[in-house]
């Protein structure tokens, strides 16, 4: 059956990898590789199209206030004695523009850095050896390992797995790891949460490894899908946008009925009519706030500043204003736009109580305990580190958010849990499984009288280990 034709979730794996004519052990060749990439391309996201400058600079003129400058400029140039007027005001709205357009491109300079830094690096099987390759250059048949803390590179079907777990919370909104596995769902018309033996583009592996048959790359993927309805999607104006253009228009209706009340008047009193527009037409202009489009650019143009320093990088000026003014973000159940952070706060040992200082994957904190007991910790706080698979560095976190808090609470207890690894390999281990709740990992150790030993460290839900 071709690739085209199959329905990757409900196909076997010897059925995915006969469609995509390629075996596990080998991958596919150079060759292979060459001729799949002419046919399907790069695997990254279409980006939307450039704005050529000179049309991103004529786009700062479509702020009203911006128009109202630019036609006072032009009515100024053919009055008497108001050139120098008149030139001012069309200067001044060159220079709005070209700060705009000027904050504009540092935003687009930042984001495009950001993407530059965040190239994604993929271990996959060619010509029968593995390889370090960059996501972009995958295609569809290329076989691909993961683990625990790797990013799913492209849309693919999975051809083995170990207690693999993958966080697809930006997919499906559901915040809870999905556990994978390779057999196949028996529903064509399954729900894209429910498919557990499909990884896809973007999602991250939280728990295990498996090795993935790549089936779909670039825009073809579901991010890809996502990416190019979002592209079609109109820019919406800004609240800020608003405010200033029901100003501009308020402005322009005062200045026009004070126009018509000021010729109408002079009229009445027999005055010339050329000279009555001429000193009405002044009088207009003057009543149109001119510095207000430079210092709602300067201010905006501080605004993005501070935002960007704190991680935050605005392609638009305009709504910097929105995010600024944001003082809550409230979510579903499902907890998406959460830190998802946990953090120990409480540690009860053999009758004895402890409190742990300090929140999140910070390991800055102390622990504290009742005066005269105990504070021997070592013994309980190695297993957290031995036996959880999170690494924690400056306060991020890669891997499952439980053990990572277990991994945070014995960096408090002075335990180095990198070093700690490394001095305690784990020689064997029985990976965490959702039907018996718990996982162990085996290392070499000396016991108390300095005798070499095999020991095991268990961590896990409370009832199934008491019932151990």
């Amino acid at each position: 059956m071709s690739p085209e034709a199959l329905t990757w979730h409900v196909a076997t794996v010897a059925e995915a990898l006969a469609a995509e004519d390629v075996k596990p052990e080998t991958g596919l060749t150079e060759s292979e590789v060459q001729a799949r990439q002419g046919k399907f391309g790069r695997n990254v996201l279409a980006e939307a199209k450039q704005q050529p400058k000179w049309r991103a600079f004529v786009r700062q003129y479509r702020d009203p206030m911006q128009i109202v400058l630019l036609i006072s400029g032009a009515i100024c140039l053919f009055l008497p004695g108001q050139l120098a007027a008149g030139v001012l005001l069309l200067a001044l709205t060159v220079f709005n523009a070209a700060l705009g357009l000027n904050q504009e491109g540092k935003a687009e300079a930042s984001v495009a850095a950001l993407q530059k830094m965040l190239v994604l690096k993929v271990k996959v099987r060619r010509g029968g050896m593995m390889a370090e390759v960059d996501a972009a250059d995958l295609v569809p048949g290329d076989i691909v390992a993961v683990e625990a803390g790797d990013v799913i590179p492209a849309d693919a079907r999975l051809v083995s797995a170990a207690s693999l777990e993958i966080d697809e919370s930006a997919l499906t909104g559901e915040s809870t790891p999905v556990p994978k596995t390779t057999a196949p769902v028996a529903h064509a018309d399954a729900p894209l949460g429910d498919r557990t033996c499909m990884a896809y583009m973007n999602t991250a592996v939280t728990r295990g490894s498996g090795q993935l048959l790549v089936t779909t790359t670039g825009m073809g993927t579901e991010v890809g899908r996502i990416s190019g309805m979002l592209q079609t999607e109109q820019a919406m104006v800004t609240p800020l946008t608003k405010q200033l253009d029901r100003l501009t228009r308020q402005i322009l209706v005062i200045a026009g009925c004070a126009l018509i009340v000021s010729i109408g008047l002079g009229l009445i009193r027999g005055n010339k009519f050329s000279t009555l527009f001429l000193t009405a037409v002044a009088f207009a202009v003057s009543a149109i706030p001119t510095g207000l489009p430079a210092v709602v650019t300067a201010i905006l143009a501080k605004g993005t500043s501070t935002l960007a320093s704190v991680g935050a990088i605005m392609k638009r000026l305009r709504s910097v204003e929105t995010l600024g003014s944001t003082s809550a973000i409230n979510s579903d159940k499902t907890g998406t736009l959460t830190l998802n952070q946990m953090t120990a706060v409480r540690m009860f040992v053999a009758g004895r109580q402890y409190r742990i200082e300090g929140s999140g994957y910070s390991t800055v904190g102390q622990i504290t305990r009742v005066a005269g007991s105990d504070g021997a910790l070592d013994p309980f706080l190695m297993p957290m580190v031995l036996a959880s698979d999170a690494v924690v560095r400056d306060g991020q976190l890669v891997g499952d958010p439980t053990e990572g808090a277990l991994v945070v609470l014995a960096e408090k207890g002075g335990i180095d849990a990198e070093e700690t690894r490394k001095a305690y390999p784990r020689i064997a281990e029985v990976p965490f499984d959702a039907a018996y709740k718990l996982m162990a990992s085996f290392h070499r150790v000396t016991d108390d009288g300095g005798k070499p030993v095999v020991r095991c460290y268990v961590k896990g839900a409370p009832d199934q280990l008491l019932e151990r």
